[in-house]
């Protein structure tokens, strides 16, 4: 053997010493971490599929960060909607049509429950999570909804729901409180002292939306000649009487009700020997007594059914304007001073209090005012405003009834208690309606935390399969690699003693 011989021995022995070295050392570490290795070269030909794969991993982690939040806001909202429901159900209760006592604060025991249903549901529409109002679509940076007071009696120079009502009832009712008619006085005629013909005309006192209109009269009255009405704007009808009528003749009025003037009232009064029973007009002494009684029976019918039926219906549709403001809508209020002799309605936008102040730019369907990305291909919405129509039809029912003022006592209020109390309800459950608007939303929440809750659970389930397969790919046998392990300390004991004799030979030995 040469001397290069020995040197180059000496050269592959140190270089084998650190080959070896470094093996252990990675497979050390691959012991130690549980991979192949630290980067995807290292992977081999499965590092495209390991890439892709962790990027799957990479975005579902970033749906189940949304997933999480949506689930807080839906099951909030499940929640929430669950509680108004029993808040409109409590709230029919509430508001009895024969459970009218006063108390000595000027309210009924009902208003008085009607305001703390009223106070916890403004509280519930005002639920934050986390900085985000779940019903005040998205906009919302603070409570979507005034608080009670405010809506009642209004706040920062706008009105509340007080100043409505009163206004549409001034302009409903009238100067004389009767609806808007003018009931002129008898006129008579005589031959001598003796009556020939007697005549009163009631009559519309204009072409506006406001009061009572004359939908009809018919009379079977003997002696008696009835003229008009002729469906004209503004309306009117006569009664002339030319002598005596006879026991149970009648005349029939019906009246139709504001804004729509679809619905209506009927005042029925027949003629009898005296007044004293209701729904009757007395036959006087002469055709001249007889038509002012006759006159006078109508005026009080009228006059009670416009404190009563006519002041209810105009204290809903004082309402439904003043919380009218879905998708941008404006309330409206009476165009006045003067109220009693108002014949339009103008714009309260800027001189209303905001009872809402969340979202509400236009659309038909507020779920979309929240979205949420939950998959590469699905969007759930599950936006709500507090101003759509069944939530703010609990406001507005609760609210009417208890800024109505029945503190009169009278039997006339308590009249008006019983119409207000049962058109209140009717908006709270519709008749022929098996389902409240509630309900529906709810309904719309509860099928989205579904959808949300399954697709969560797809999530897992292939997040944990594509786990799998890189930590198939990453991933080592541990008892392979301990026993290659074991195996290379093994040949570098052996690989440094031979390598020791070979440092360890002079020429001396050599030769």
């Amino acid at each position: 053997m040469t001397f290069s011989t020995i040197t180059t021995s000496r050269s592959y022995l140190t270089q084998q010493l650190g080959d070896l070295s470094s093996l252990l050392s990675e497979k050390t570490t691959q012991l130690a971490t549980g991979k192949v290795g630290t980067t995807y070269g290292e992977i081999g030909d499965s590092r495209l599929l390991d890439i892709q794969l962790t990027q799957k991993v990479s975005l579902i982690e970033s749906y189940q960060e949304t997933i999480t939040i949506s689930n807080l806001h839906l099951e909030t909202l499940s929640m929430s909607l669950e509680r108004l429901e029993s808040l409109r159900q409590d709230s029919k209760s509430a508001l009895d049509s024969n459970d009218f006592i006063l108390q000595d604060d000027g309210q009924t025991q009902t208003q008085t429950r009607a305001e703390l249903l009223l106070t916890e549901a403004l509280n519930i529409l005002n639920t934050e999570i986390a900085g985000y109002y779940i019903f005040g679509g998205t906009d919302a940076i603070s409570d979507p909804v005034a608080a009670l007071d405010a809506i009642m009696k209004g706040e920062g120079g706008r009105d509340g729901l007080e100043t409505y009502l009163s206004e549409y009832q001034q302009a409903n009712l009238g100067a004389a409180d009767n609806g808007r008619l003018t009931i002129s006085p008898l006129t008579t005629n005589y031959a001598g002292i003796v009556p020939t013909d007697s005549t009163f005309t009631i009559a519309e006192d204009g072409a506006h939306d406001f009061g009572f209109d004359i939908s009809s009269v018919t009379s079977t009255l003997t002696n008696a000649t009835l003229t008009g009405p002729l469906g004209a704007d503004p309306d009117s009808f006569d009664v002339q009487f030319t002598g005596q009528p006879n026991l149970g003749d009648s005349i029939t009025v019906e009246l139709s009700l504001p804004p729509t003037h679809s619905e209506t009232i009927t005042i029925e009064l027949t003629a009898a020997s005296t007044s004293e029973v209701e729904g009757t007009f007395a036959i006087g002494v002469d055709l001249e007594d007889t038509a002012q009684n006759l006159l006078t029976a109508l005026t009080d019918e009228i006059e009670n059914h416009a404190q009563t039926t006519l002041r209810a219906v105009s204290d809903e549709w004082a309402s439904d304007e003043f919380f009218a403001t879905f998708s941008g809508e404006e309330p409206l209020r009476v165009d006045g001073p003067p109220f009693d002799t108002a014949t339009a309605l103008t714009s309260g936008a800027s001189t209303t209090v905001e009872w809402y102040t969340g979202r509400n730019t236009a659309t038909t369907d507020a779920r979309g005012d929240k979205n949420a990305v939950i998959d590469s291909s699905l969007t759930v919405s599950y936006g709500v405003r507090a101003n759509e129509t069944p939530l703010k039809e609990l406001v507005q029912s609760l609210a009417t009834f208890v800024a109505a003022d029945f503190s009169g006592g009278t039997q006339t209020d308590e009249e008006y208690y019983n119409e207000l109390s049962a058109n209140l309800r009717g908006i709270l459950q519709p008749v022929g309606v098996d389902q409240s608007g509630i309900v529906d939303i709810a309904t719309d929440i509860a099928i989205t935390h579904r959808t949300v809750s399954l697709t969560s659970e797809r999530h897992v389930q292939m997040k944990s399969t594509y786990e799998g397969t890189i930590a198939e790919i990453e991933g080592i046998d541990q008892n392979q690699v301990a026993a290659e392990i074991l195996q290379l300390q093994n040949n570098i004991e052996v690989s440094y003693r031979a390598s020791s004799i070979v440092f360890n030979l002079s020429l001396s030995d050599y030769l």
